[in-house]
């Protein structure tokens, strides 16, 4: 049917008039973000993760046909990491007479600025396929990209390192250019040329009502347009982009991309010198040493307006603290104690057990308790929050002040103080408390379970592009006394791949069935101000020494010790730990067992962590011996996006009699489960995993493919200090960062 020229041209006129839509930016199957075949000066957004799928290997002469896997991190706000699987087969061996074609694991990234305000000019420079002496497609390239509403042009020059294995190319080579068009927010087409050939395709993206919020779905065809043996004559590709979870504000940005406090809400500064006493009248402004907040300056009165009248402090009841104690439990708090300090301010102590996802939301439920039961009195409070019994951070400040910081938009007063350990031992802020209330809701009447998935994977290995095994994890823990608890887990496979079976590449690694863990762990902060002494205006407190024992069965075939020391001074932002144990392997068969000729591990490591506050970053350097008697070091930057964290690491070991091996790989984690763990009954609390970690790695600079290397680089399957610290995020710099969390928390 053919329609009326005057509907047409209605029609035509409608889409013209749509807002212009920004082009967007998508994943190539280089593992940069482009276009086609060509990138641009455009970034993955900090703290995305995409995915995207192309069907075929653009490079791969001998046939270009294939899978290519992209997973890539908006890692830093002017930095993109990515990793890249390009195989012809999905499950043919290399090393048969057949062989299975190009089969590629490898890393890439980008770095872009912008070169004006508006942003319509941005600069990039990259490389792909990095890292090994083995590669296919590794290319270094620079590029230029001007963007004006739905038009986008790039331009660049790219240099490929020579001929690839089996005399694979890199498309990319000499200069190259781009543009770019979407018209409409769901569509965008565009054109390329590189080396002498050209390409087109389109893109289709999802309707953003059709997803959850932040995410981006799209799919395109694409086509060269000349005569080569790069790229099919067409293909289609697909991806799709998610937010990993919320970014920090940076300096210079215009819009947090955290929701802002409300106008005139303050937040809690740290402490640094002593605890304030309760006044009964305004408090008066902190000077800058006190690092304390200045109260919200008061509308202006007339000199004949009389000052308002302070209400005065009354001293909490014992009725007002029992009922403390029980909006403590009901907020899902155990071994409460409150009681009275000689000056009259309420000391209040709890143990989050539940709050499995971060601290700060146990942290905020204790205030928003403390503030509703507390703030009629006036009273002062010094709140204490512990893991396993052992304090983390507290809180001092006045109830009133507390909840009108909570609940208003503006807070005339300091509504409290944190400190942390590394800042003063907390132990002393309840020195002398007359306790009205002791250990109400005892942890060892509680039994935890947690069901946790286990996955094991290897990819892009020269049996299989992708081998998995997949199991879960169900694990039990009783607390005892302070800082000590039973702990017993058994795995369970559900699902395995080819390789994974008897007789197999990978049997040996396998999810076993049967008892993976049941050990002992005792948790305590050594006191070692009893012994040093720190000189006046010493920054660091000795209070911040914690060290942790275990003993048992553990990661299945290991019976042995382990003992760990932590220390984390001052704000947090460095932490260090050694750890040291002896395992026996307790399957060794004369070199036949799970782990081969390992009879006895012997780890002994040294770690070092630097965190850049300003944009959530972790720097850490491991050193020594580790779990399978290997030796040597691994650097990992890790990047935090809330309560999810990407990590990139480089490892370098040798076992012994046996040369270094190289290993390269990103890691992910994230929760699992509930933010708050279910109690159906008053015995029985049951959640899911904290903290699930699952990492790619790939061995770098071998002389052939990418050989399997296991065992390289294994850390103790030992319960860490770093979980008892709120996954090594406990300093005051972050309950400081996490002041917006934790009033949520409270609300």
């Amino acid at each position: 049917m053919r329609l009326p020229s005057k509907k047409f041209s209605a029609i035509a006129l409608g889409l013209l008039a749509l807002p212009a839509a920004a082009v967007d930016t998508t994943m190539t199957s280089a593992g940069y973000t482009g276009l086609g075949i060509t990138p641009n000066a455009h970034l993955l957004g900090w703290g995305r993760l995409e995915a995207s799928y192309e069907s075929q290997l653009p490079g791969v002469i001998a046939n270009p046909r294939g899978h290519n896997f992209v997973l890539a991190f908006g890692l830093l706000p002017n930095l993109e990491f990515s990793g890249r699987l390009a195989t012809n087969t999905l499950q043919a061996s290399c090393l048969g007479r057949s062989g299975c074609g190009t089969r590629d694991l490898s890393a890439g990234g980008k770095l872009a600025i912008g070169l004006d305000t508006a942003n319509r000019f941005r600069i990039a420079a990259g490389a792909t396929d990095v890292g090994g002496a083995v590669t296919f497609f590794r290319t270094y390239y620079g590029v230029l990209t001007y963007s004006e509403g739905s038009l986008e042009s790039s331009v660049g020059i790219a240099r490929r390192s020579g001929a690839g294995i089996a005399g694979s190319l890199s498309p990319l080579d000499g200069p190259f250019a781009a543009a770019a068009w979407q018209p409409l927010p769901l569509v965008r087409a565009h054109v390329e040329y590189a080396d002498g050939n050209a390409w087109a395709g389109v893109r289709l993206f999802a309707p953003a009502q059709w997803l959850p919020e932040g995410w981006s779905l799209s799919a395109g065809a694409n086509a060269r347009l000349n005569s080569n043996n790069l790229t099919e004559r067409t293909w289609w590709n697909a991806s799709l982009s998610i937010p990993l979870y919320k970014v920090p504000v940076l300096p210079g940005r215009t819009q947090a991309p955290l929701p802002p406090l409300q106008s005139g809400q303050q937040p809690l500064p740290a402490y640094v010198a002593r605890i304030p006493a309760p006044v009964p009248s305004q408090p008066q402004p902190a000077t800058p040493a006190d690092r304390s907040i200045t109260p919200q300056t008061p509308p202006t009165r007339s000199a004949t307006s009389p000052a308002p009248t302070p209400r005065a402090i009354q001293p909490a009841t014992e009725a007002q603290l029992h009922a403390l104690a029980d909006a403590l439990e009901a907020k899902g708090l155990d071994e409460i104690w409150v009681g009275r300090m000689e000056d009259g301010t309420v000391a209040v102590r709890g143990n989050n057990a539940s709050y499995t996802w971060n601290s700060a939301d146990a942290l905020g439920a204790a205030l928003g308790a403390v503030a509703s039961t507390l703030s009629e009195t006036r009273t002062g409070y010094r709140v204490v929050l512990t893991e396993r019994q052992v304090p983390i951070v507290a809180v001092t400040g006045q109830a009133d002040c507390l909840r009108e910081w909570i609940e208003q938009p503006t807070n005339t007063c300091t509504a409290g103080q944190l400190s942390t350990p590394g800042s003063l031992p907390l132990e002393p802020l309840h020195a002398g408390a007359q306790w009205v209330v002791q250990r109400q809701k005892p942890g060892w009447q509680t039994v935890r379970v947690r069901v946790s998935p286990v996955l094991r994977t290897t990819v892009g290995t020269e049996v299989g592009a992708f081998d998995y095994a997949i199991g879960v994890n169900t694990a039990a823990q009783l607390p005892l006394w302070a800082g000590a608890s039973i702990d017993a887990g058994v795995n369970a496979p559900l699902a395995e791949s080819d390789d994974f079976e008897r007789g197999r590449v990978f049997f040996d690694r396998r999810i076993q069935s049967g008892l993976e863990r049941f050990s002992f762990t005792q948790t305590l902060r050594v006191p070692l101000e009893r012994w040093v002494q720190p000189s006046q205006g010493f920054r660091w407190s000795p209070g911040a020494l914690t060290a942790q024992g275990t003993v048992g069965r553990l990661g299945t075939f290991f019976d042995g010790a382990l003992g760990e020391l932590r220390w984390e001074p001052g704000e947090g932002r460095h932490r260090f730990s050694a750890q040291a144990g002896v395992f026996r392997n307790n399957e060794f068969e004369g070199g036949r067992g799970p782990l081969g000729s390992l009879r006895r591990a012997q780890p002994m490591l040294g770690s070092y962590r630097y965190s850049v506050m300003a944009t959530r970053t972790d720097l850490e350097a491991t050193a020594g011996q580790f779990m399978n008697n290997d030796r040597g070091l691994q650097l990992t930057l890790r990047q935090w996006f809330t309560d999810v964290s990407v990590g990139v690491y480089y490892k370098r070991t040798s076992f012994p009699g046996q040369p270094a091996r190289q290993i390269a790989g990103v890691e992910l984690t994230l929760v699992i489960g509930p933010r708050q763990d279910w109690q159906p009954s008053p015995f029985l609390q049951v959640g899911g995993t904290p903290r699930f970690a699952h990492s790619v790695e790939t061995s770098i600079r071998e002389a052939r493919g990418n050989p399997i290397r296991s065992g390289h680089g294994m850390r103790p399957p030992a319960p860490d200090l770093n979980d008892v610290f709120n996954s090594d995020r406990s300093g005051l710099a972050y309950f400081e960062d996490n002041i917006r969390r934790i009033r949520d928390a409270a609300r």
